[in-house]
């Protein structure tokens, strides 16, 4: 397809979010994008994802964004006639102490103020669900039988092909060297090469590069590059291929099969974070400087886990998959305009759940985009909302990394 050097929104990124923006936007008529992405389509951070999609989030907005989301799967398969490959194995939380007992609760109530099926378990019932686990009789349990999990490369590929019927561009290999301002609006891109790409609006969805992009035309977002990441184990007989994804609020885990193996994760009780300005330009093969193996965090999280998964001490590893994840101090993503840049939106910072809130997400950013009315209210992603800060500076970069040592839900 020819490539637009004037297009009327550029986006920067070509991850799940960027696609799926582009996706969203590709049906608005007379709007033309263009997407540059340095590398392919969601190689860097999107294709090392987890990626569980769960219905029910801690506040309506975010429901209604992973609801969404499962929308999209469904049209996407809709539209071509084959239905992309969603493991709906349902997911099961499952807690013995009160904090996740009530987060369960907190759940339950959710899902019935929504419609979405969500059914209370005995422990005994839950263990059969998940043979890999092994419960108290105190244990609290809600099965969610229409959650499951996908590829993210999959998902991606899919906004993209979708975005490219309805003639978005796509420029890959091309890196964006320098965003382009004339006083407070933001004009366009320079790209390596030195090709100037001009644009009525710039989007940065460059994930955890997103931040030293945005100081070029001074924006400082609010996240910082923390790691997320989760291990799989070699085959076990006793982890059906079929079995549900396991949340484990107990432990601040999660846990589900994966080619005859268990992927499980474990958050950081000390979250490990990388400098936003010293990302290399690629993630394949990076490593922390702290814990890079993570060796320390499995071994501080081990004893919780095993009190509801004894199995983990008879299943031999065979991956560590550690990704960078960009977290707010608030766990709430960095989606819209800055008030005082002009022509410039950004979409990025989600805490872990940029899987599961991609369609959500590329349906929001596309209306503020084309002035529509938002599908949810906006006013949680606000980029302005921690007021003045520096998102280099290390007392910042340690809020958004208490932000993951706080989460409870994987």
């Amino acid at each position: 397809m020819f490539a637009n050097p004037h297009p009327d929104v550029a986006i920067i990124g070509g991850g799940i979010l960027g696609c799926a923006i582009a996706r969203y936007l590709s049906r608005q008529p007379g709007v033309s994008v263009t997407v540059i992405e340095r590398h392919g389509l969601g190689e860097q951070t999107t294709s090392q994802a987890a990626a569980l999609l769960t219905r029910i989030r801690p506040y309506r907005e975010l429901t209604a964004m992973a609801m969404e989301t499962f929308h999209a799967i469904d049209e996407l398969g809709e539209q071509t006639g084959e239905p992309l490959p969603l493991r709906r194995v349902g997911s099961l939380q499952v807690a013995a102490e009160s904090a996740g007992q009530q987060q369960i609760e907190r759940t339950a109530a959710r899902a019935a103020d929504v419609g979405v099926v969500a059914e209370r378990l005995d422990a005994d019932t839950a263990q059969r669900q998940a043979p890999w686990l092994s419960l108290s009789g105190d244990t609290a349990a809600l099965w969610l039988p229409d959650d499951g999990y996908i590829e993210p490369y999959t998902l991606c590929q899919a906004y993209a092909a979708d975005a490219r019927r309805h003639g978005v561009s796509f420029r890959l290999r091309q890196t964006v060297a320098e965003l382009l301002q004339t006083g407070n609006r933001v004009t366009g891109v320079r790209l390596a090469s030195g090709e100037t790409v001009t644009a009525g609006l710039v989007i940065d969805a460059a994930g955890p590069w997103s931040t030293a992009l945005a100081r070029q035309v001074g924006v400082h977002l609010g996240m910082a590059p923390v790691r997320s990441h989760y291990w799989i184990s070699a085959a076990h007989p006793a982890i059906p291929a079929d079995g549900p994804m396991t949340i484990l609020p107990d432990s601040g885990a999660y846990a589900r099969p994966e080619v005859g193996g268990l992927l499980f994760g474990l958050r950081d009780p000390q979250a490990v974070t990388a400098h936003p300005g010293q990302l290399p330009a690629s993630l394949q093969d990076f490593c922390f400087d702290q814990d890079p193996n993570g060796d320390n965090a499995l071994e501080a999280g081990y004893h919780a886990l095993r009190q509801q998964l004894p199995l983990v001490d008879e299943l031999p590893l065979a991956h560590y998959v550690s990704n960078v994840s960009s977290y707010t101090p608030d766990g709430f993503y960095l989606l819209g305009a800055m008030p005082t840049v002009e022509g410039f939106m950004a979409a990025t910072g989600c805490s872990g759940a940029g899987i599961g809130m991609s369609g959500g997400i590329g349906r929001l950013v596309a209306e503020l985009a084309t002035g529509q009315t938002p599908f949810v209210d906006p006013d949680r992603f606000r980029l302005d909302r921690f007021g003045s800060i520096d998102s280099y500076h290390p007392d910042f970069i340690q809020r958004c990394a208490e932000a993951r040592a706080r989460k409870r839900t994987g």
